[in-house]
């Protein structure tokens, strides 16, 4: 009851910054109601399926814009793509060093705090580590910074996406094949969990609804508003649920060095966009967004209703997600065979 009645104040506080005019307003409004419910009263509510939700939904949608996806698309990305894995490097090494040599964290810890991973496998990461209350101040002072900051440089649009829109009527076989996708989306993101891939269900998505695309499947399938809409919500409540973990003296202690570490991701995505946007001759902005640490849900998000190019950034993020997510995996596998 509990948790019905936070997604409900969630959802009542982001329509009304909705119609407001506030930017993403649904989005920033279910994050800021959570975040006061749980840091006052304690409480964080329970999404069992939750997550798992806000992955397919957005998976899906992701993987519908790859309608257009060819060979020639792909090889006009590499070179940028060549730049967001130097700049994941950057990333982490420049943030790390800071938490290590000047706030005098642990190596461990530091290198927790910088993992630039979607919200769900940062989640997930953290709790298998059992990474200490610094660590997710971090991640929080991440993720709502590349929410509030992607949200006011990013004016919403009235004018959705072409994964987005009215929903056409459903035919029986446009169901089989939705109930197929999300099945083998199911399917495929348990067999990842089950080998140590941290929320592997938005990978499964995209990739096997790309798939579906070129093959002549769900053609004329659009997601609805709905749908999307209340992923914003669920996800607002995820990050805003967090701040019930986290004191506020835990948050004075730690959050400068967070401010800093963020800080200086961010500032290092910028700088690689605009020597990567004169280098390639692409937009600084859609690169800015595409080389961002972290925070696929919100940019996915952001883009959709933003008018932005969305393959384009997206694809960035899913080779993100693919290097980092199995990354953990692999660490994983290693302790199994020593412990073996």
């Amino acid at each position: 009851m509990k948790t019905i009645l936070c997604l409900l104040i969630a959802t009542g506080a982001g329509t009304v910054l909705a119609f407001a005019g506030v930017p993403h307003g649904l989005l920033l409004g279910s994050i800021l109601a959570t975040a006061v419910i749980a840091s006052n009263f304690h409480f964080a509510p329970t999404l069992r399926f939750g997550l798992g939700y806000l992955q397919v939904v957005l998976g899906i949608a992701t993987g519908l814009m790859f309608e257009s996806w060819d060979n020639e698309t792909m090889v006009a990305m590499l070179p940028s793509l060549a730049f967001l894995l130097l700049c994941l490097m950057t990333q982490i090494t420049v943030a790390a060093f800071w938490l290590v040599q000047i706030s005098g964290w642990n190596l461990k810890d530091s290198l927790l705090a910088v993992y630039p991973g979607a919200l769900a496998a940062v989640f997930d990461l953290l709790e298998s580590e059992r990474a200490s209350g610094k660590v997710m101040v971090v991640h929080l002072i991440r993720l709502l910074s590349i929410t509030l900051l992607v949200s006011f440089c990013i004016p919403g649009q009235t004018e959705v996406s072409v994964a987005l829109g009215e929903r056409s009527p459903l035919t029986m076989s446009t169901l089989l094949s939705l109930l197929s996708l999300i099945t083998l989306c199911i399917l495929f993101g348990r067999f990842l969990l089950s080998v140590g891939v941290p929320a592997p269900f938005m990978l499964t998505a995209i990739i096997i609804t790309g798939v579906y695309i070129k093959m002549g499947y769900l053609q004329a399938f659009r997601m609805p508003q709905w749908s999307v809409d209340s992923a914003a919500v669920i996800l607002g409540v995820l990050v805003g649920s967090k701040f019930k973990d986290i004191s506020l003296t835990e948050l004075v202690r730690h959050g400068w060095a967070g401010l800093i570490s963020v800080a200086l991701m961010l500032l290092i995505a910028a700088v690689f966009a605009v020597v990567a946007g004169r280098v390639l001759g692409s937009d600084p902005l859609s690169l800015w967004m595409a080389y961002l640490p972290g925070a696929i849900e919100t940019i996915a998000i952001v883009a959709f209703s933003g008018g932005l190019n969305v393959v384009f950034i997206l694809s960035h993020h899913l080779v993100r997600m693919i290097v980092l997510h199995f990354a953990p995996a692999m660490i994983v596998q290693a302790r199994r065979r020593r412990e073996n």
